[in-house]
């Protein structure tokens, strides 16, 4: 047997393997998606579910991408790839960063966050803080060479990587159109609602690409300094949004629609909750400012613990 007719049947059964646990897991994902819709009162057995409510769009864009993702993996470990550089881990990162923005981007969740604005917060912060960073982590940038970053859509990427376009983008999210009211016209807006996730999902995962400079050929900040305080504003902005909302004791600033809200919660305790999600789920970014600060001192200080150990303990020998 030929070395590609080896290669060729060793893929295709990692292929028939891993498919053969994806197809069970989809049997049982979407049963509880059949639970949780149900739950959330919705018939998901009427025309007006599957034609105005589902929006099917980013499944079949998770769908398309897991498949892509999978199968380049496969193909580069059948051909004896170095698993340091696409390991395990990474595969386990990316699939948990995706399954994470499907569910926040369209789930059961959308038929509860009507009711409570605590949820909506989730919702779009989930998707910068937890699903963001964990599709970047499980990317083998290190596998893209410069041939590959040269086509029409790297050019968009290469542009919105400028960290300007990307704090410009971000400031207006935060400061000029807060999340209270974009709450309040996704409510009322179906194309609104739709789209913001993956603007809170674009945005995160341009912050986390320029903080780790994985593709250090791309506009970028230059030292851990300037990166530390560029994640720090926009966190900061985020985390006195949060404190705000916590504090609040107005009963206008929440545009949830349902009557009662969800667990029967008042306005107000509804309020104070979203201001300690905002608040919490900044936790892993500024985890990756307290990196970036601690890589700045290490670089003004100079000295390594080998080199500060090699000095406390004195030469050796006689």
């Amino acid at each position: 047997m030929s070395k590609d007719k080896a290669m060729a049947g060793g893929a295709r059964g990692i292929f028939g393997g891993r498919w053969g646990v994806i197809g069970p897991f989809v049997l049982v994902w979407a049963g509880m998606y059949y639970a949780g819709y149900a739950a959330a009162g919705v018939d998901i057995r009427t025309l007006q579910f599957w034609a105005a409510d589902l929006n099917p769009l980013p499944w079949l864009a998770g769908a398309a991408i897991l498949h892509l993702y999978l199968t380049r993996h496969d193909r580069y470990r059948a051909q004896g790839g170095d698993a340091r550089l696409w390991s395990v881990w990474r595969v386990v990162s990316f699939v948990s960063g995706l399954l994470l923005m499907l569910v926040l981007w369209e789930s059961p969740l959308n038929g509860f966050v009507g009711r409570s604005m605590a949820l909506y917060t989730v919702k779009l912060m989930g998707e910068f803080e937890l699903a963001a960073p964990l599709l970047v982590l499980g990317i083998p940038f290190g596998l893209i060479d410069a041939a590959r970053l040269k086509g029409p859509l790297w050019s968009i990427v290469r542009v919105a990587h400028r960290p300007l376009v990307t704090g410009v983008g971000l400031a207006v999210i935060l400061v000029v159109w807060d999340m209270t009211d974009q709450m309040a016209l996704g409510l009322h807006n179906g194309l609104v609602f739709g789209l913001l996730p993956a603007v809170y999902l674009a945005l995160g995962i341009l912050v986390w690409m320029q903080s780790l400079q994985v593709l250090p050929g791309f506009p970028n900040l230059k030292n851990h300094l300037r990166k530390g305080l560029y994640v720090w504003a926009m966190e900061f902005a985020m985390m006195a949004m949060g404190t705000v909302w916590f504090l609040s004791a107005m009963r206008d600033m929440n545009p949830s629609t349902g009557a009662p809200l969800l667990w029967g919660i008042n306005r107000m305790t509804d309020i104070h909750m979203a201001g300690a999600v905002m608040t919490g789920l900044s936790l892993p970014t500024m985890c990756l400012v307290s990196w970036h600060f601690w890589q700045w001192i290490s670089g003004v200080v100079g000295v390594s613990e080998s080199e500060d150990y090699a000095n406390y303990a004195g030469p050796s020998g006689p």
